[in-house]
Formats: structure tokens, C-alpha cells, sequence
């Protein structure tokens, strides 16, 4: 017997999508926006990897972890997200 889901589930769900269309709106934007620095790096002649920048991401991350997902799940979703800022930065 297949069950309908209950439509709390389905309300939640819905919210979840309108969150997910959000992050990757957001997503989207931030990848532009890397890709200019990388422009401007290149334009300059400095690095395109920054510690410094990094290591400022990770202590945002740890001062804002105030919801149910931890420190730690936040910076290895952030480990992605910066890796693939440094690429679009490289191309």
C-alpha cells in the first residue's frame, strides 16, 4: 500500500524547494562574483589562492553556526564553494 504524504511534509518540502531556488540564485551570484576577482588577479598580478581571505571565511562560519547544522558541516560545504571560486578564478 503506497501512503500519501502527510501535507505537513509536503508544505515542508515545498519551503525547502523555494530555499534551494534561493542558494542557487545565490550560488550563482557569488560565482560571478569570483570570477571578476579572479579578472582583477590576474589584471594585478597577485595570487589567485588567499589564506588569509580563507582563513577569514572559516571564523564567519564558526561565529554563525547558531542553527542546527554545525560548524564543521558549514565549513565543508564552504571547503566547496571556495574550491570552486578558486577554479572559476583560474579560468
Amino acid at each position: 500500500m503506497i501512503e500519501k504524504p502527510d501535507q505537513r511534509i509536503l508544505n515542508l518540502r515545498r519551503a525547502i524547494d523555494t530555499v534551494d531556488s534561493r542558494i542557487i540564485e545565490l550560488l550563482q551570484e557569488r560565482s560571478s562574483l569570483a570570477r571578476e576577482i579572479g579578472m582583477v588577479k590576474k589584471e594585478i598580478g597577485i595570487a589567485i589562492l588567499d589564506p588569509a581571505r580563507e582563513g577569514k571565511i572559516r571564523k564567519k562560519l564558526a561565529a554563525g553556526a547558531k542553527g542546527p547544522m554545525d560548524t564543521d558541516a558549514l565549513v565543508r560545504i564552504y571547503e566547496v564553494i571556495m574550491q570552486e571560486s578558486k577554479r572559476l578564478q583560474e579560468d
